[in-house]
């Protein structure tokens, strides 16, 4: 559904906030209809372990370190992951290696980061050094029966098929730096951050929550960006591996865990150009579980502060969702309203109860509290 409002025609931003919480209702029974009702932001992120930081590397002859670092080994569904892929001299002395590999070291880095990033986004790291998320457990000895690399870039993008220029490449002592010295006297950190791509299909900080389903649509097509084409991470086991031009390899997993199901992320927005009697307001739900959902709908009800000559108001947002065009794992969804009332304030809970049918039968309805960003809901 998309309306006009504050005289511009809005649509909304596919993200997911963190802050505003999780919904979540156990879609594990085989019963026919199931209900709970909760109160509070972050629901169940009190009973997550602290994450623990890790990191996979590995150190070839000649000095120099490939090295994956995560943040956390475990995320729930729709949180942020941060990772970064370096190269490292842990010489003490410089050390200069050649810009040049055999075909097959230069076509996987090609392959791996044509799914990732803009050729030259990491600088020198781009030429040097690729690397690739995938699903389920991947190592050295299973990499070529592995399945396609999970695309975290938004479109297909032209592939680094190296330094195109005369070597070498000297890296600082101890150091992540490096320069080509026939390019001048700069040096660039061969750091990579591992980023999902958002575009103008979400809104998220730096960091891994998800990726596009490039099954889905053909290289390069104008439609490549539509959100219908993202998704969340789904709970499950996750390999990131990481190659240099020189044929070293390191692998480092991680693990997104199952929160309640199914389990939605929601952003709430509300555009500043909004008139005091007529709030533009976005609502983005996201099905983190793994069971697609059938029908979905949310109620958010307007709490005037105390004092306030306001009434309270309850608004109704429809979904395109229904049993022939499910929300599928992973999959987002969004409504824009332009309400009838007072302006929500930024910052201050409100209550949203989503209430829906999976697949299988299970019904559900859960209440949490929302806070509002001031942020304009488009694509």
């Amino acid at each position: 559904m998309r309306r006009t409002g504050a005289g511009l025609v809005l649509a909304v931003l596919v993200v997911a906030a963190l802050g505003a919480g999780y919904l979540a209702v156990n879609s594990g029974r085989q019963t026919s209809t199931s209900t709970s009702t909760s109160q509070g932001t972050s629901t169940y992120a009190s009973n997550v372990e602290e994450p623990t930081r890790t990191n996979a590397s590995t150190i070839s002859s000649s000095g120099l370190e490939l090295r994956v670092d995560l943040n956390s080994t475990t995320m729930l569904p729709g949180q942020t992951l941060a990772a970064n892929v370096t190269l490292f001299n842990t010489l003490n002395e410089n050390l200069s290696l050649p810009l040049s590999a055999p075909a097959n070291l230069t076509s996987q880095i090609a392959a791996w980061n044509n799914d990732d990033f803009w050729c030259g986004i990491g600088g020198l790291a781009s030429y040097v050094a690729g690397f690739a998320l995938f699903r389920g457990h991947v190592s050295a000895d299973n990499l070529s029966l592995a399945p396609d690399p999970l695309q975290l870039d938004a479109v297909l993008q032209a592939p680094c098929n190296g330094f195109y220029g005369s070597g070498p490449i000297v890296f600082l002592p101890h150091s992540d730096k490096a320069g080509i010295p026939t390019f001048g006297p700069f040096e660039d950190s061969t750091n990579l951050n591992v980023t999902t791509s958002c575009y103008q299909a979400c809104s998220r900080g730096s960091g891994l929550f998800g990726y596009w389903n490039r099954t889905s649509y053909a290289c390069c097509a104008a439609s490549a960006n539509a959100p219908s084409f993202f998704r969340y991470f789904t709970p499950g086991r996750y390999t990131l591996a990481a190659e240099d031009l020189w044929g070293d390899r390191v692998f480092a997993y991680l693990q997104v865990s199952h929160g309640p199901s199914p389990s939605m992320a929601v952003s709430a927005q509300e555009s500043p150009f909004s008139s005091p009697a007529s709030p533009v307001i976005g609502l983005v739900l996201a099905n983190l579980g793994e069971v697609p959902i059938a029908t979905m709908g949310a109620a958010l009800t307007y709490i005037p502060a105390q004092n306030s000559s306001a009434n309270s108001a309850r608004y109704d947002f429809a979904f395109v969702v229904n049993s022939t065009d499910p929300l599928l794992p992973g999959q987002a969804t969004q409504d824009v309203m332009t309400l009838k009332g007072s302006l929500f304030d930024i910052g201050v809970d409100y209550p949203l109860t989503i209430s829906g049918t999976l697949v299988n039968g299970t019904s559900f309805t859960y209440t949490q509290q929302v806070q509002f960003v001031n942020a304009v809901p488009s694509w």
